[in-house]
């Protein structure tokens, strides 16, 4: 699976979004986790830690990278366009095992699995 993740701040607090295309699947995901000053111990579900992930969808395997930028912006998170253009690009290449770091001006690393 490919992994691109981006280091951003929602209401003031930092966060990481992930977004990637699933090989052996064949399906896009978007995880945004949660400011971990928001994560308290009472928290009794896994998936509190997230703001969102695909998989609290009713249909989590089923939806294109333009559903995930709405979710984005429905949180109202912006992330550089890199990401969608590269995880599109994972896709039609059918690359799995690539993980990669976004910066705000587009620019990004790869990193050694």
């Amino acid at each position: 699976m490919s992994r691109h993740y981006f280091d951003t701040f929602h209401k003031g607090y930092p966060i990481t979004v992930l977004l990637g295309w699933d090989r052996p699947m064949d399906y896009f995901f978007l995880v945004v986790e949660k400011p971990t000053e928001l994560i308290d111990d009472t928290m009794k579900v896994e998936s509190d830690d997230f703001l969102y992930s695909n998989l609290h969808e009713s249909d989590p395997f089923n939806h294109g990278l333009d559903y995930y930028r709405e979710v984005l912006r429905h949180f109202q998170i912006d992330v550089p366009e890199s990401m969608f253009i590269q995880v599109q690009r994972d896709r039609e290449s059918y690359t799995g095992n690539r993980v990669a770091k976004h910066q705000t001006d587009g620019s990004f690393t790869e990193r050694e699995l």
